[in-house]
């Protein structure tokens, strides 16, 4: 993890107690919050303990210099503010986000950036009986999860009522690791029951109605489309493929070394291994929608 960096979003009472238990870890972390410390929040975040309360102090400027005055190796850098569009920007700076805001709206504008700008993200929540993980890499999105909940949304944190256990703790160090290492897989949902301490896991699929990953998206692959002439429409992902994983869903698709061929009905599509599209036959409309579909849970290439 030298080489990795990660974006916190939140320093409540998951958000600290993550920063205190991976310092040293990353090569680079970025704190986001807008709150002023309170002498209440020393109940769940013993993280600001030592806070000198005859002035307003923000949580993320304790945070910075505390930590970096551990002289751990991580630098640490602080945004003293709430996230907002305005802020997806920065995201480019990280490798990974980590939101452990409390609202879902927060929740949203988040997983708007990390879809916009292609960035891995894990959404934290936390309640007296259990803990929720969902992972995101270039896969279903924080929005396909909330379209598709039934009953009560996990929103964040807001009913914690005492410190995050350190058993919680561990777990979610060693699982945003693990996802920063590409061990773990986006659209990865994880609930860990904290009285027995056991995990369920499952996989979520993409919501090909989904606002922001799915329709938002063909919307953004209009910049990949480099010309549309006489030989077909010419489209460039920007990435590698995984050509194997993508022809085995793809009826009908020829794997040529570093090419997958599909031909149907006189239409054709050319795809190579560097991202490169070439359709024949297929309407804009048409390429877009194929495109979203079959690169939006492609896995990328494995050297």
């Amino acid at each position: 993890m030298e080489n990795k960096s990660i974006l916190v979003i939140g320093a409540g009472a998951v958000g600290s107690a993550f920063l205190e238990s991976s310092q040293g870890i990353f090569k680079k972390v970025g704190i986001f919050d807008g709150d002023i410390i309170s002498k209440s929040n020393l109940i769940t975040q013993p993280f600001y303990k030592g806070c000198d309360f005859s002035s307003p102090v923000s949580k993320v400027a304790f945070a910075v210099n505390k930590l970096n005055s551990l002289n751990s190796g991580t630098e640490y850098e602080g945004y003293e503010r709430y996230f907002t569009e305005k802020d997806f920007e920065t995201m480019k700076e990280y490798d990974i986000i980590a939101d452990f805001t409390d609202n879902v709206n927060s929740r949203k504008i988040i997983n708007n950036g990390c879809v916009k700008y292609r960035k891995a993200a894990v959404f934290v929540s936390l309640n007296e009986k259990e803990a929720f993980l969902f992972f995101y890499r270039e896969s279903a999105c924080f929005n396909c999860l909330f379209r598709n909940s039934i009953g009560h949304v996990k929103e964040g944190c807001e009913s914690i009522v005492s410190a995050p256990k350190n058993e919680f703790v561990s777990f979610l160090k060693e699982n945003i690791i693990e996802f920063a290492s590409s061990k773990i897989d986006g659209g990865r949902i994880m609930l860990f029951n904290l009285s027995n301490k056991r995990v369920l896991s499952s996989m979520l699929k993409k919501d090909m109605e989904c606002e922001v990953c799915v329709k938002h998206a063909m919307k953004n692959f209009e910049d990949g489309f480099l010309q549309v002439c006489s030989s077909g429409i010419k489209f460039s992902y920007g990435k590698k493929l995984n050509l194997k994983e993508l022809s085995s869903r793809l009826s009908g698709g020829i794997l040529y070394g570093e090419y997958l061929i599909f031909n149907q009905n006189n239409k054709s599509m050319l795809v190579s291994l560097d991202g490169d599209f070439l359709f024949t036959g297929y309407s804009r409309e048409e390429a877009g929608r194929l495109i979203t579909a079959l690169v939006s849970q492609n896995p990328k290439h494995k050297e």
